[in-house]
């Protein structure tokens, strides 16, 4: 009688096989993790560029708009009166997500410049906001900024865009953004 004699075979991976797989996940994590990290940071500049945008259309829409007196004197043409930081220099950084709670800070935006000018903010938010003008007619010009603290380390990022009246006595202004370490 012949016996037939069967060959175990063994399948799987060998260790080297094994380190060479976990060596190439490494690699991959070690660049996909600070470009996945710069990506969430951009992605947060959003809100900023955003809304100094709105601030800027909505002082050209205030200038552009006759205001008057309570007797009925037309005043002269001017921006809303100057607003300082809102809701206040970094006062995001230490709550949920360093996100500004918007129920919390909508007290900040009740005053009369923010009013003028339609703006709040009713999301989370990351940036607080300020706005300056100077001058009447001729001699208006304002600058809409907005401040961030994306990371809450000692770096923030910076947005502003600005007006003037133009020889044509319309609002003129950069066509694009300032901007100062947009993702820190």
């Amino acid at each position: 009688m012949l016996r037939r004699i069967r060959s175990v075979t063994q399948s799987g991976f060998t260790l080297i096989e094994l380190m060479i797989v976990v060596a190439i996940i490494g690699i991959l994590a070690a660049v996909a993790i600070p470009a996945f990290m710069k990506y969430i940071r951009r992605a947060k500049t959003v809100e900023a560029s955003m809304n100094v945008r709105k601030l800027y259309d909505s002082s050209v829409a205030y200038y552009e708009g006759e205001h008057a007196t309570i007797a009925g004197t037309i005043v002269a043409r001017q921006f809303p009166v100057a607003q300082v930081e809102t809701p206040g220099v970094n006062t995001c950084c230490g709550q949920p997500g360093d996100k500004c709670n918007p129920t919390a800070a909508q007290p900040s935006w009740q005053t009369p410049t923010w009013a003028a000018l339609n703006f709040s903010v009713d999301d989370p938010f990351y940036y607080w906001y300020k706005y300056d003008s100077a001058g009447t007619d001729k001699t208006s010009n304002f600058s809409a900024w907005a401040f961030g603290n994306l990371n809450c380390d000692a770096v923030y990022s910076s947005y502003m865009r600005g007006g003037h009246i133009g020889p044509d006595n319309s609002v003129t202004g950069g066509s694009g953004l300032y901007v100062t370490n947009d993702i820190e």
